[in-house]
């Protein structure tokens, strides 16, 4: 990791100058890659950084910066100071073209690394009811978390993808009442349906496939019904059609948690004796309050209503104690918007138990708008008119779905122009990032032989016009990307960084020649394989197919 491994560099550097580690000023160094081209291959606001606590005129910490990286980085051909600090330096050809032999060396593996080696993490996502088909929002989080824990492996992570099933609690009760009603009226006798029940057409396919499988075993000799063994069924085919959905567009689980299994054993009970053991639950009102303002949560949590019932908030503790027997060092929420409220009241719980500050981090992913012929998707749960996520996938494609929705932060609302994804044309980001593959493939298929990796010769490899140089930079930095991708929970970064580099493509597939009727740029061919890899490998992170064809 090229910039990685000189922000370290610079950061030994940064603190012989202030005489001490101070980390607020070295989160606030950057060294990054510059817009303007003309400012060189990297660039580092380090300078003015340090301007306050040396209490020194950037331009002189500047220059003192630039005289350090000229003596003592080999690397580098050329550093130059620009006001009002900022010190830009140029990379060596022969720099880059050593970097792009790792290419060469590890293939599919280019851009792993092993800065989580030996570390586990727990990633939960989705985690939608079973009560009913998954919405867009839910899409967007299962993308989003499937694409982070592949980086998270990349990284050399021990990555563990979860799914939560809530299968316990009001909600599930009120389905399975739902459920009930059309059952007896299949078998032909009438029931009335509850009256803030599910709507009928969600409950009736996951029931359809119960009947298929059960028939009538859940009536008793009364014709009643047994909705403690309809339950489990009912619950078991919802879930099933969340499987499929989401399998539709990539997204599998390791792990599928149900909430139920929680309060097997007497787990609930023994969890409420340790709180209270602890002095972290309390009394009032003839309810059981958990202590979470204590703890930083903007009020006290009831854990157990006056009526005896668990709370979700009991869950929530629970599963939490849960995740961290199972030792997991980082555990990982991705959390709808409408969740925004869980955040203190799990960090207040994460402190309470004892838990490393670091151990939990808690991502809330923003909701998603349809966009279609230029205006917004409007949908009515209430009469029925839905548009779900398996509807989506089954008109744009799976690569779309998954390109458009990791293509944005996580806390940013996005809208999702269903038109632009259906094109097949170089105004759709995904199709003209897949392109760049089937360009390529239609290259090699024209050459007298299938030319691979290993017939690269790297000291030839086209260095020479300014989009080659950009190219080649652009595959030197790509571990970078899937270092900062894991690091700052940024999937984006991927998109945004392959989308660069097929811009870069792009153009030198229109304004240059790779091959023409009587020869071939062989230094030119060798950059095109080799970036023919680090798509690859780039698609493959974000669960995307790198096609033959388009």
């Amino acid at each position: 990791m090229v910039i990685k491994d000189l922000t370290c560099r610079l950061g030994n550097y940064i603190q012989t100058l202030l005489g001490q580690n101070n980390q607020k000023v070295m989160d606030s160094v950057t060294l990054s890659v510059p817009k303007n081209k003309k400012f060189g291959d990297l660039s580092t606001n380090a300078a003015m950084v340090l301007a306050k606590p040396l209490s020194a005129n950037p331009q002189t910490i500047a220059e003192k910066i630039s005289g350090h990286i000229d003596q003592r980085w080999p690397e580098v051909c050329q550093v130059d100071v620009a006001k009002p600090g900022f010190v830009n330096f140029r990379l060596k050809d022969s720099f880059i073209r050593q970097g792009l032999s790792a290419i060469i060396a590890h293939g599919k593996d280019y851009g792993k690394n092993r800065s989580g080696e030996g570390k586990t993490v727990n990633l939960e996502y989705v985690s939608s009811n079973p009560t009913g088909h998954l919405h867009i929002g839910h899409g967007r989080w299962g993308v989003l978390g499937d694409v982070l824990a592949s980086l998270y492996a990349a990284n050399g992570y021990q990555v563990v993808r979860e799914y939560y099933v809530n299968d316990y609690g009001s909600q599930v009760k009120n389905f399975v009442a739902c459920a009930a009603s059309l059952y007896l009226d299949h078998f032909g006798q009438s029931s009335d349906y509850p009256q803030d029940g599910y709507p009928r057409q969600t409950v009736q396919k996951a029931l359809e496939a119960v009947i298929e499988k059960h028939g009538d075993a859940f009536l008793d000799d009364g014709r009643k019904v047994d909705t403690q063994g309809l339950e489990p069924a009912v619950v078991g085919a919802m879930v099933a059609e969340i499987k499929k959905t989401l399998s539709s567009m990539g997204v599998d689980f390791d792990v599928w948690f149900k909430e139920s299994s929680l309060y097997a054993q007497n787990h609930f009970e023994k969890t409420v004796q340790m709180l209270q053991e602890k002095g972290l639950a309390y009394s009032r009102e003839g309810a059981l309050w958990f202590r979470s303002q204590k703890f930083g949560d903007n009020k006290d949590r009831v854990i157990v209503r006056g009526d005896g019932q668990p709370t979700y908030f009991a869950s929530d503790i629970m599963y939490l104690l849960h995740k961290a027997s199972r030792g997991f060092d980082l555990l990982v929420y991705i959390l709808g918007a409408d969740h925004h409220g869980y955040v203190d009241r799990l960090m207040a719980t994460s402190r309470a138990l004892g838990l490393e500050k670091t151990r939990l981090n808690i991502i809330i992913g923003q909701l998603v708008s349809l966009i279609k012929m230029g205006q917004p998707l409007k949908m009515s749960r209430r009469k029925g008119e839905i548009y779900t996520l398996r509807d989506l996938v089954q008109e744009v494609g799976r690569d779309a779905v998954r390109y458009f929705f990791a293509d944005s932060s996580f806390d940013t609302p996005m809208d999702f122009d269903i038109d632009l994804a259906k094109q097949k044309s170089n105004q759709n980001p995904v199709f003209y990032v897949q392109y760049v593959h089937a360009r390529i493939e239609s290259i090699l298929a024209k050459l007298d032989k299938r030319y691979t990796l290993e017939d690269v010769d790297i000291s030839a490899v086209g260095l020479d016009t300014q989009t080659e140089r950009e190219i080649a930079k652009l595959l030197l930095f790509y571990p970078d990307e899937v270092y900062r991708g894991c690091a700052g929970n940024a999937p984006y970064f991927l998109t945004q960084y392959l989308y660069g580099l097929a811009s870069q493509f792009h153009y030198l597939y229109n304004h240059y020649r790779i091959m023409d009727q009587h020869a071939v740029h062989w230094g030119r061919l060798g950059l095109v394989l080799l970036l023919k890899q680090v798509l690859v490998n780039g698609l493959g992170i974000l669960g995307i197919r790198a096609p033959r064809k388009m």
